[in-house]
């Protein structure tokens, strides 16, 4: 297995590549709602600080030509954007038993939804 790496000015968040740069949104729902608050809470306030940084050095990227390094930032920083509501809403949990079922959820990519309208 490979290590995925960050650009080396964001070296300092390399500890959160395994387990939370994620390539999908359905990695990114099913994150959010495994983890604890802490949990949540931990790569929040590591990556708070550094989103002006971070939007700052993606945005002279072009999408579809990132490094390795770039996309493996990109993927930390979906999921920051992706399971940062419950931070910035002030809730004291990443789940809300009995509000809906989250593990219902089923997700389609962008070609089986392209499949469903050809139908």
């Amino acid at each position: 297995m490979t290590q995925e790496h960050l650009p080396q000015a964001f070296g300092d968040l390399q500890v959160w590549v395994k387990d939370w740069a994620l390539k999908c949104e359905e990695e990114r729902f099913v994150r959010l709602h495994s983890v604890s608050h802490q949990e949540l809470s931990d790569f929040y306030h590591a990556m708070l600080p550094r989103m002006p940084a971070i939007l700052a050095h993606l945005s002279t990227c072009r999408l579809s030509a990132l490094s390795a390094e770039d996309l493996t930032l990109f993927h930390l920083t979906c999921t920051m954007a992706e399971t940062s509501h419950p931070m910035d809403l002030g809730w004291g949990a990443t789940d809300f038993p009995g509000a809906y079922r989250w593990q219902a959820f089923q997700f389609a990519t962008a070609s089986q939804s392209s499949r469903a309208k050809l139908a």
